[in-house]
């Protein structure tokens, strides 16, 4: 429930060891990098440029996306497939591998390729407008060798086919019908050439669509050869391009054999180039360079330890944080409280010399998202999914901690959905404490009560804190006046004691002669006095809590709705047992994920909301240390 001590540290060294420097820091992890106050200490910045990497990054990202397309294996394969290790010490090994010519090769591979499938799809487009006229029998010659009639092919409307033949009547047109579809009729029109332009005004007023055939289109075709036999050479065509399409395939297996090494090359340029933009931040001079950071108290003699190699070029100074500056913040909590600190990083980090809140929420969280499910089956197969991902995908990091308390608290929704609600939708009555279903409002009792003790529980806290920073008065009057005035007030609404109403009494004068700052004692009096206002504030938090009840029950509901369906189903004839499985599997799936999200949602508002603003102050700074990232690979 603290926060972690931190250290300023200051780093002189040679210039000429800088980047050995650097490296050794981001291979331990452990300085928060700050910009050096360059200007003050009139330093220059470093001028190392990193667009020469940043370009090879980009095209090793390019083929290793083409090469994942490449992989074989679902989804789950995917999560699971365990990353290639590399020894952080043989990182620069790495490069020795030739990978430029890997890159260049797939490269001109791709664009062989892209080439090759940009002609397809011509050739697919150019069909798909040929299909239609497949029923034509005119020579395709025909339509660039006429010289005294228009050959012309188009569509016309259905609606007015009947106005072309009457046209035709009247006028030289010859027409065709060659094929129709729904929207569509696809025309052949012959007419003389020296009226083109009268019967283009006639057609015109038809909705007469021409259609005309490409360059490509006619110098494909043979001087006898017509629409079908154009198609066929195109489809020849197509198959010949995906041919080679396929050996450029196959061949490009040759490069994707290096897939691996290149995964380690990109992490390792990734981190050249980490490890350059953060030379940035250094100050430097002709001979020298300061360094300047942040570090954990406790990680100090480990700092010392890992630069003693370079200890006649360097020196390291380490200070308690000044007045004023802001250093990072490192949550420190024992194993089982650090999956809920996702929850405090949602909400903001502590300021510093504040404290981390935690472990205080940590049971509260519980508790709200097992009343919120209130399902024990549902509790259990997020607990198997969740040590099944973690045993087998191995994650790191805010993943790992995240599939932790999934875990954490599908246990915890074993034994509260057994006691609130089932396994299922079928309730364990023997077992149960509350039937939110039989008795709402005892469950909703239940969870206005919990609500009251947080929110009270949050006041106490605040009361806490104002004494440690030495606001005497204002702690112990008004908010051990709100301390008293709670519970009191609410135990003589119930018993009628006049002990709990002189408690009552004695906790609200508190706050009426307290609360206010000003030294007029009128002043003084009714602006306490307007401050017992705030009762309806902690009324309307208290009710807040309420939404556990109504969450619980539409879990409960829900799942009993989707076993009432399986019943039904099974009537069914012959495919009843499927239709019933089906319905069970999918209805409770569905019924788990909006049942988690919704508790995780809920439980996360009532304690920023609810339970944070009675005390908690966000602002802190995260502490992101100088390390090594990978994308593909995992540093040992």
């Amino acid at each position: 429930m603290a926060i972690a001590e931190v250290q300023k540290v200051e780093i002189v060294a040679h210039s000429s060891i800088m980047m050995k420097i650097l490296s050794s820091l981001q291979e331990e992890g452990l300085l928060h990098l700050e910009r050096t106050n360059i200007e003050e200490l009139e330093l220059k910045s470093s001028s190392l440029e990193v667009s020469e990497i940043e370009h090879r990054l980009h095209r090793l990202s390019s083929v290793l996306e083409l090469f994942s397309k490449r992989e074989k294996g679902g989804f789950l394969k995917k999560i699971l497939n365990q990353k290639p290790r590399l020894d952080r010490q043989k990182r620069d090994e790495v490069l020795k591998f030739q990978y430029l010519s890997v890159l260049a090769g797939t490269e001109k591979l791709e664009e062989e390729k892209n080439e090759l499938i940009s002609r397809i799809r011509f050739l697919d487009k150019e069909k798909e407008f040929l299909l239609p006229l497949e029923g034509l029998e005119l020579p395709l010659n025909l339509f660039k060798r006429a010289d005294s009639v228009e050959v012309l092919v188009g569509t016309l409307p259905p609606s007015r086919y009947e106005d072309l033949i009457k046209l035709a009547e009247d006028e030289a047109l010859w027409h065709e019908l060659i094929n129709r579809d729904r929207r569509k009729l696809y025309l052949l029109l012959i007419y003389p050439r020296k009226e083109k332009e009268h019967f283009g005004e006639l057609l015109k007023e038809l909705n007469f669509v021409p259609l005309y055939f490409t360059e490509p289109v006619i110098k494909r075709a043979a001087a006898q050869d017509r629409v079908k036999d154009v198609i066929e050479k195109i489809d020849v065509e197509i198959e010949e391009w995906r041919k080679k399409l396929d050996d450029l395939d196959r061949e490009g297996q040759k490069f994707f054999v290096h897939r691996e090494k290149l995964m380690l090359v990109y992490d390792v340029l990734l981190n050249e180039q980490k490890k350059i933009c953060s030379s940035r931040l250094l100050g430097e001079t002709e001979q020298a360079f300061i360094l300047e950071g942040w570090i954990c108290s406790s990680e100090m003699k480990k700092l010392k330890s890992k630069l003693k190699p370079y200890s006649e070029m360097i020196e390291i100074y380490s200070r308690e944080p000044l007045g004023g500056e802001d250093p990072p913040v490192i949550l420190e909590n024992p194993k089982p409280g650090r999956p809920f600190e996702l929850v405090t990083k949602l909400y903001g980090l502590p300021r510093h010399g504040a404290f981390d809140p935690t472990l205080l929420l940590a049971p509260f969280f519980l508790l709200f998202v097992g009343l919120c499910v209130s399902e024990a089956g549902y509790g259990l197969l997020v607990a198997l999914a969740s040590l099944f991902f973690i045993q087998f995908a191995k994650p790191k990091g805010g993943l790992l901690q995240f599939l932790k308390l999934l875990l954490i608290l599908g246990i915890a929704n074993v034994f509260l959905g057994t006691l609130f609600g089932g396994w299922f939708g079928f309730p364990v009555r023997r077992l149960m404490i509350i039937d939110p279903l039989q008795d709402p409002l005892s469950f909703l009792y239940l969870s206005l009560a919990l609500g009251f003790i947080q929110v009270w529980f949050g006041t106490l806290i605040n009361m806490i804190e104002g004494i440690k920073n030495k606001q005497y008065l204002q702690s112990i009057f008004v908010q051990g006046g709100w301390l008293l005035l709670l519970p009191s007030l609410s135990l003589y609404g119930l018993t009628r004691n006049s002990v709990w109403g002189i408690s009552s009494l004695l906790g609200a004068a508190g706050i009426v002669f307290f609360a206010s700052p000003s030294r007029n004692p009128f002043a003084r009096f009714f602006g306490g006095l307007y401050s017992l206002y705030d009762i309806s504030r902690y009324i309307s938090d208290v009710l807040s809590y309420s939404r556990l009840l109504a969450l619980g029950l539409g879990t409960t509901v829900i799942a009993m709705v989707v076993n009432t369906l399986c019943q039904t189903a099974l009537g069914i004839p012959w495919v009843g047992w499927l239709a019933a499985a089906l319905i069970f599997i999918g209805g409770h799936m569905f019924n788990l994920a909006i049942s988690f999200l919704g508790a995780f949602v809920h439980s996360m508002r009532l304690q920023f909301v609810e339970f944070f603003r009675q005390f908690f102050k966000s602002g802190g700074k995260a502490f992101k240390p100088f390390n090594l990232e990978s994308k593909y690979v995992e540093f040992i």
